[in-house]
């Protein structure tokens, strides 16, 4: 990102949320960049020809059906995406592009010499959109061409590309972004492993010409609470077909149209393939290299979620967070009122100085976000976004009525009493008692707007 770009950035940032928050969000971002360069790595030629002859003795290896929408696209990025495809190690997929660019029809004056004579008659011609002719220029029938009558949408273009698959599994992909050469290796020996209905990878962002790599997006396992935030799943995204075809994207949502269609999806079984196989090319047009360019796929995610919590009978509003693509849901009357499965809530533990020194916890008794100043919203916003956790500290904690027998037996007090002291003896509790709460069938909850002092 450029000087400029960055310094607009902050500009936008500060007229929505303020100088104190624009103060502490660009410290962290400055730390960001001077700490260790991000470097995306090749897979090297001797994994990825072991990958080509594993994938080649696997008989029951996926078929893939790669769907792209495109209406005159930029033909370099076609292309080169296209080409990204044609490098996968894994062998079985098939790519539909659905393109509703118009053929080109040219009119004039042809020349056709008899004998002796030159005879002059008027001529038309079509040519093919540039598209097909890319795409048929490669010379591999994986490769499916589908003309479209007419620009629908990017929903609608892309349905329109499902209809024509014959895979076992929908893999979507913009026109303009690019797939890591083991992309489609890793997706499908996750679904070897455990034939999960929906999966996803982990992501980075490119320049225009794809050289540059940026901005890795380290996902978590699925986490219902912070998806309900943000629709972090994004790239790359992977469906069995079925699934897919019985849901269908939606174009009053266009913009958000893959978050809205995983609301809609059943969430019995979703893996996460924790390494980046998709590059989120930036430019000007793009989401990615100019968030502020598409605000009308933020208002159409805000639409979805609401939506989505209205269908499941959850009263609530959703409003915008102070980072672009997150929003903030607010309960009617609270969350324990409106959620029946959640029954723990806890938030931030901070020292005098605002720090981080308790909250969120893994299972080992880690602090997620440790040393954070209250105010910053760590990678990916996710020290500023509501998300379901493994534990958190019942030094700043909220419970379920129904959990507080539970609280006297571990704890030794009542919950009324709240416990200030620290110490491994209470994250250890703390940890045990999230864990029986789950076990009775009740979810932990991290609250960032949730925070305590203690004198430490």
């Amino acid at each position: 990102m450029s000087f400029r770009e960055d310094l607009e950035k902050t500009i936008r940032y500060a007229m929505r949320n303020g100088l104190k928050e624009t103060y502490y969000a660009a410290g962290e971002r400055l730390r960001q960049r001077r700490s260790t360069p991000y470097v995306y790595e090749t897979p090297s030629p001797e994994i990825l020809e072991k990958q080509r002859k594993d994938a080649k003795q696997w008989t029951d290896g996926p078929l893939f059906s790669i769907l792209v929408p495109s209406y005159l696209p930029n033909p370099v990025f076609l292309k080169e995406m296209l080409d990204s495809v044609a490098a996968q190690t894994y062998p079985r997929w098939e790519l539909i592009l659905a393109d509703a660019s118009e053929a080109v029809r040219i009119t004039g004056r042809s020349s056709l010499l008899s004998r002796t004579e030159v005879q002059a008659e008027n001529y038309e011609e079509e040519v093919r959109p540039e598209a097909e002719q890319i795409l048929n220029d490669l010379g591999d029938d994986r490769f499916h061409y589908v003309h479209l009558p007419a620009n629908g949408g990017i929903s609608a273009n892309t349905n329109a590309a499902a209809a024509h698959a014959a895979g076992d599994y929908i893999a979507l992909l913009d026109y303009d972004d690019l797939l890591t050469p083991d992309a489609l290796y890793e997706a499908a020996a996750a679904i070897r492993l455990s034939s999960p209905e929906i999966l996803y990878s982990d992501e980075d962002k490119c320049d225009e010409t794809a050289q540059h790599f940026f901005e890795p997006n380290r996902k978590p396992d699925f986490n219902e609470e912070y998806f309900l935030s943000n629709n972090y799943i994004c790239h790359l995204l992977v469906m069995k077909r079925e699934l897919f075809l019985a849901l269908q994207l939606r174009s009053k949502y266009d913009g958000a149209q893959d978050y809205d269609l995983l609301l809609r999806a059943p969430k019995s079984y979703i893996a996460h393939i924790p390494k980046v196989l998709y590059h989120w090319r930036t430019h000007a047009a793009s989401t990615a290299g100019n968030p502020g360019s598409k605000d009308y796929a933020y208002e159409a995610g805000k639409a979805a979620l609401e939506e989505h919590l209205a269908a499941c009978g959850i009263r609530a509003k959703v409003t915008h967070s102070r980072h672009r693509g997150f929003y903030d849901i607010q309960y009617l009357p609270d969350l324990f009122s409106a959620r029946g499965e959640v029954g723990v809530i806890g938030g931030k533990v901070l020292d005098r100085k605002g720090r981080i020194v308790g909250g969120m916890m893994d299972e080992k008794g880690n602090v997620a976000f440790e040393g954070l100043h209250a105010m910053e919203s760590g990678p990916m916003h996710r020290a500023d976004t509501r998300q379901t956790a493994v534990a958190v500290d019942a030094r700043c904690m909220e419970i379920r009525p129904e959990l507080k027998p539970l609280y006297q037996e571990i704890f030794g007090a009542a919950y009324e009493d709240h416990i200030m002291q620290g110490g491994e003896q209470l994250r250890s509790r703390s940890i045990e008692f999230c864990h029986r709460a789950r076990l009775m069938g009740y979810r932990t909850v991290f609250e960032p707007t949730m925070t305590k002092t203690v004198q430490q």
